[in-house]
């Protein structure tokens, strides 16, 4: 991983800690994930959606089923808000 990438991701790092601190989370972030959309239009104007995720390191050493977990239990999470909202 060049420098310039690993300085960024200490850069996002930080701020999801800051981010998180200022929400109120005790303790520090042992895990986390970013996932990204982008939108953009290809020459024939057409749109083309990309997404994806950034991970602590560029996401090298975590784990698929520890990832998948995590959004999982996301998803359930909001699930669950959303069913809450619609009463």
């Amino acid at each position: 991983m060049s420098d310039e990438k690993k300085a960024a991701y200490r850069r996002l790092e930080e701020a999801i800690e800051e981010a998180c601190r200022l929400e109120g989370y005790e303790g520090v972030p042992i895990e986390w994930m970013v996932i990204a959309v982008s939108q953009r239009f290809d020459e024939d104007g057409d749109g083309i959606t990309q997404v994806g995720t950034l991970l602590p390191d560029g996401g090298g050493q975590i784990p698929y089923h520890r990832v998948m977990g995590l959004v999982d239990f996301v998803q359930a999470r909001m699930r669950a808000e959303a069913a809450r909202d619609g009463d």
